[in-house]
């Protein structure tokens, strides 16, 4: 009876091992997972930056510190860089140009692939001899420019794309400095490719609109001061805007909002130096309520200066969006992003 009991208590531990055991397996699994994630896309932010041609911030060491941080907060254990067993640079089609942490960001990267792991002693399986287990995943994601519309409310304002030819996003507080890519640009009502020119959009009516759902019932709106407040918010509000640019079946032109616009108030956004999305448009045609933007993309955009709604004032700020990703921008100033592959 004893030599069965011992045998039946040993079954009875392996079963209890295997179901504890396992059970709290399967979560490192997913914590591995998980902080192979959050790493992968950390250092393909840093690779974005890089192919959008900032040498500063878009460096090797930095994508080191991206992934190395986030795996430490993460909770997955120490990664080594620079040689085998490291992240590494992967290309267009997935494959390896070199290993992170070796110096250089490599020729024709778009990602990072990343390996997390965790390790634990088991509660149960201990008692029978497994005394180490571990778990890992690997994680793969791409960086470069949005290649699809912003998520949320479109700032019912459209900038031309010429404001950003030559022109550096804005990394920094709001300066003084004339000569600082942060100094606050005053920009003007116009239907020019200028670069100070820019137009009120009216989102939501029918005809030009980018496919948005109509705000009224009778399917369109007006160029009045209180409807064009009521796409500015707060909060703001493009009414279903907006499908991507360039794509079949996509409505890229949109109409403008002529007219004196002295009443708006933008003070909420200035005064809480909030980062909109605004369109960026880079021709425009027609005259008076048959006017239209032919939109081209969309950007981050600080007001710092709303003049009653009739000019604009603000910085640049380039965001981060979601992917799908390309390496081709379609403007000078296209959004950032990045892209969790597999």
């Amino acid at each position: 009876m004893i030599v069965l009991f011992a045998l039946s208590l040993t079954v009875i531990v392996l079963i209890v091992g295997v179901v504890i055991d396992g059970g709290y397996g399967l979560v490192q699994r997913r914590a591995s997972q998980n902080a192979a994630d959050f790493a992968a896309l950390a250092g393909a932010r840093i690779v974005a930056e890089w192919i959008s041609g900032d040498t500063v911030d878009g460096t090797d060491s930095n994508v080191v510190a991206a992934i190395g941080n986030s795996i430490a907060v993460n909770g997955g254990a120490a990664l080594t860089f620079g040689s085998v067993g490291a992240p590494i640079y992967v290309g267009q089609a997935g494959s390896s140009l070199g290993y992170v942490g070796a110096g250089s960001i490599p020729s024709g990267t778009v990602g990072v692939q990343v390996q997390a792991s965790r390790s634990w002693t088991p509660y149960f399986l201990r008692f029978v001899g497994i005394n180490s287990w571990s778990a890992g995943a690997t994680a793969t994601a791409r960086g470069g420019y949005a290649a699809a519309g912003p998520p949320g409310a479109v700032f019912p304002a459209g900038v031309a794309e010429a404001f950003f030819d030559g022109r550096q996003p804005c990394a920094g507080p709001v300066s003084g400095s004339t000569n600082s890519p942060c100094y606050p640009q005053h920009l003007t009502p116009g239907n020019l490719n200028v670069p100070g020119g820019f137009g009120w959009l009216k989102f939501g009516c029918s005809g030009y609109g980018l496919g948005q759902v109509s705000p009224a019932s009778n399917g369109g709106c007006d160029n009045s001061m209180p409807f064009l407040q009521s796409e500015v918010g707060p909060p703001g509000n493009s009414f279903g805007c907006c499908t991507a640019t360039g794509l079949p079946g996509s409505a890229d032109k949109i109409g403008s909002l002529p007219g004196n616009k002295a009443s708006v108030d933008c003070s909420s956004y200035v005064t809480n130096g909030t980062v909109v999305t605004i369109a960026v448009w880079d021709v425009a045609g027609g005259s008076g309520s048959n006017a239209w933007y032919h939109i081209v993309g969309y950007t981050g955009f600080q007001i710092t200066g709303c003049s009653g709604g009739k000019d604009l004032e603000g910085v640049w700020r380039q965001p981060f969006y979601l992917g799908p990703t390309t390496t081709v921008p379609g403007f000078a100033g296209e959004p950032l992003a990045v892209q969790l592959i597999r």
